[in-house]
């Protein structure tokens, strides 16, 4: 090893163990990590090895079917099969595309330029799943399409008519959405692996489609660099859009903007109008950006959820207290506001709190059931809004000027889906 030069030499990087394997000097190979022992012990049997480069190795099932592989890489980056689409499609190749990626497999069957059919096996993106994002079938009917299937035999669609759930016209024209959708989705693969081959199985085809791969092309280009400037302002579809008060929207909005209530998620209105992530994601960004609505972070749903949402901004303000001394006087402070307010007491009851200022959320969840009104939710998102915004107030005589301000801002954003859905970004209440 050279010496002299001060530099440590460069040790080579770190390969992933999970799914390596071992050639030994007599050709053996054995599998090194698990994730390489389970795929191989799946594909026992015979195998012919395919020339390829020598750091490749390829190998065909003797006892496979016999079509020619034409095409087959690795997917490193979203977008990178587009090149791929692009050239079976201007090839006029007939045949049969696989994409592998984490989520799970999808394969497209590809004649004349054409994307004739698509399967899947990744759970959101099966027809059911597609029906139910799309708000023709509800969630319920999902559930006993699915058993009835189960029990039957029959296809999702074919049990989905015979219930009377959707009609033969409603269905056909939403099969081929689905077809598109799994296409999108297969383009946006960051991670994965594409083979090609040379045949194509119509018994795999329970309805022929004829979507110009062209189209789909330049519809997912689209898609991708409109959705990174979307992204920006909505993060995923669980978002609510808000309206702003005595805001108008633009006139070819104004049905998407009638769905916003403050309380549906785009998700939800997408299943209201019969509209996908993107297309609704689109709109909702349209009219954020003439400020007839903002969006905000999906609030929990239930007792439970609500105080373990509250609950790190509790002891948040409780430990910046304890920091400097004065965490006794915050709790003092807190009894008593509690026990004035007259209804923290009952509704604390075994609940905490704890010595770290939280509250048990299960005990908690128990006596709200007694408390409550119509909107349990609603009410308790109140109540704990004001006791965090007192321990607020209580900690601002505790602390230092400077930590106060911090606290303030953390706190702030800790409770941000939390809070009453205003125009503004919420503010933990102030006391006098």
């Amino acid at each position: 090893m050279p010496q002299g030069d001060g530099q440590q030499p460069k040790r080579a990087p770190l390969i992933p163990t999970d799914d390596l394997l071992r050639v030994d000097g007599t050709g053996a190979i054995h599998p090194v990590g698990r994730v390489a022992s389970q795929r191989l012990r799946a594909r026992a049997g015979e195998w012919r090895l395919v020339h390829s480069p020598p750091d490749v190795i390829l190998a065909r099932s003797a006892g496979g079917i016999d079509a020619a592989l034409k095409l087959a890489g690795e997917i490193r980056t979203p977008g990178a099969l587009c090149d791929v689409v692009a050239l079976i499609s201007q090839s006029s190749w007939r045949g049969e595309l696989v994409v592998y990626a984490e989520a799970g497999a999808r394969t497209f069957l590809f004649e004349q330029g054409s994307v004739i059919g698509a399967t899947t096996t990744v759970e959101e993106e099966r027809l059911g799943e597609t029906l139910y994002r799309f708000g023709v079938l509800t969630r319920q009917q999902l559930d006993a399409i699915l058993e009835a299937t189960q029990s039957s035999g029959k296809r999702l669609g074919e049990v989905a008519i015979e219930l009377e759930y959707m009609t033969p016209e409603e269905l056909y024209p939403m099969m081929a959405r689905q077809v598109e959708e799994v296409f999108y989705a297969a383009l946006h693969v960051a991670d994965g692996a594409f083979y090609f081959y040379d045949r194509l199985d119509d018994q795999k085809l329970f309805r022929r489609h004829n979507i110009n791969t062209g189209g789909l092309l330049m519809e997912a280009a689209r898609r991708m660099d409109e959705m990174r400037f979307f992204r920006e302002k909505i993060p995923h579809d669980a978002y609510i859009p808000v309206p702003i008060p005595n805001k108008k929207p633009p006139d070819e909005l104004a049905d998407l903007f009638a769905q916003c209530d403050g309380k549906r998620s785009i998700a939800e209105i997408g299943r209201r109008i019969g509209q996908l992530e993107f297309e609704v994601t689109r709109g909702i960004f349209q009219l954020v950006s003439s400020g007839a609505v903002f969006v905000t972070a999906p609030r929990p749903q239930g007792p439970e959820a609500i105080v373990e949402a509250f609950n790190p901004a509790l002891a948040e303000i409780h430990e910046r207290c304890d920091e400097v001394g004065k965490g006794t006087e915050l709790r003092e402070g807190l009894s008593r506001f509690a026990t004035g307010a007259g209804i923290y007491d009952p509704l604390f009851m075994g609940a905490g709190p704890l010595q770290d200022g939280t509250l048990r959320p299960d005990r908690l969840g128990r006596n709200i059931a007694a408390l409550a009104g119509e909107d349990p939710d609603a009410w308790l998102i109140g109540l704990m809004n004001d006791y965090v915004g007192f321990a607020l107030f209580q900690a601002e005589s505790l602390i230092p000027r400077e930590v106060e301000t911090k606290l303030q801002a953390k706190v702030s954003d800790m409770l941000k889906p939390l809070h009453p859905l205003v125009g503004e970004a919420p503010q933990p209440r102030a006391f006098p």
